[in-house]
């Protein structure tokens, strides 16, 4: 017994000084049986969980986002396609939205955008695959192509850097290791995580709807809590590269992000309105300066156009001007 004891107080102090890996290693060769062999077997298969958060295949990526944007389409009340000018609106975001994505690092990905009925959130989201889509609310507040270019930008931006891949891959991780922990399997979904895990970590969704509808009901759930700050102030650093390869002046970005209230909408999850605007600015001195990118950069030569007649649809009467 007292040898047993010092064995456990020396894998107590080494908890503090090594890796969780290392201590089952530990714990594994001293075999002590019992609970502490219980205890190794879970360790072990907990370690194998982490397997899920790989990048997953684009197959995966695909259905996952495909499943998140009817989603999201739901929840904003349907698409704006009912009537002949809602469909060349949507034409147009489409042709704005995928003229700023062919200048992303992702230009292969199969870009759809869409309008939501919602009348009542400022808000933009985007879901893995290529799927983003503003709501009607939104659109009423735009004064000028170059601010919904802007907004169209930072949604593109969150897809390329996979922002809710990663929330997506720490759900897969947290429900197999749930499922360890509590030594049962309480769904089927978390015994095909459990499994995955036993091989590369990817999934097969397009095979296996229940397990698809399981992930994506909990990813609503992380995604709907918003992307950590420092992910939104990368988004809107890459949005400002994607509007200025596009010829777009990232200034008109940076008047929408102003005059919108703090804490709604779009702008809910998202880092302090004055912290953005600065990093707007800076983006835009450093690209100027930088060799080899915008070093001949002019603002004079970049564009702030105006809405198009369609935008009649959302705004009831008038077109904002173009400002430049």
């Amino acid at each position: 017994m007292r040898a047993y004891l010092k064995v456990v107080a020396s894998v107590g102090l080494g908890l503090c000084l090594t890796s969780c890996a290392q201590v089952t290693k530990g714990l594994k060769a001293a075999k002590l049986g019992g609970d502490v062999d219980r205890f190794v077997a879970a360790s072990e298969s907990t370690q194998k969980c982490d397997k899920l958060g790989v990048e997953p295949a684009i197959q995966e990526e695909y259905a996952l986002g495909s499943a998140l944007a009817i989603q999201w389409v739901q929840r904003g009340g349907g698409l704006m396609l009912s009537t002949a000018t809602d469909q060349q609106l949507t034409t147009y975001v489409n042709t704005v939205g995928r003229n700023l994505a062919m200048q992303s690092p992702r230009p292969t990905l199969q870009w759809t955008f869409g309008v939501l009925n919602d009348t009542r959130n400022f808000n933009a989201l985007s879901a893995p695959g290529g799927y983003v889509f503003v709501t009607r609310k939104l659109l009423q507040g735009v004064e000028n192509e170059g601010q919904l270019a802007g907004v169209l930008a930072h949604e593109i931006a969150h897809i390329v850097m996979k922002h809710a891949l990663h929330q997506y891959a720490t759900v897969k991780v947290s429900g197999c290791k749930g499922a360890v922990v509590s030594n049962a399997i309480v769904s089927a979904a978390a015994g095909r995580l459990l499994s995955a895990s036993d091989r590369d970590g990817k999934l097969d969704l397009d095979s296996d709807t229940g397990l698809l509808a399981d992930l994506t009901e909990k990813t609503v759930e992380v995604a709907s809590k918003g992307h950590r700050k420092e992910e939104e102030l990368a988004a809107d650093r890459l949005a400002v590269e994607l509007m200025l390869s596009a010829g777009y002046d990232p200034d008109a970005y940076r008047q929408l992000i102003a005059k919108t209230p703090e804490g709604g909408g779009f702008f809910a999850n998202h880092p302090k309105r004055d912290e953005r605007v600065r990093q707007i600015a800076e983006v835009v001195r450093e690209q100027q300066g930088a060799p080899g990118t915008f070093a001949e950069l002019s603002t004079d030569s970049l564009r702030t156009p105006a809405l198009p007649g369609s935008f009649t649809t959302v705004k009831g009467s008038g077109v904002a001007k173009d400002s430049k």
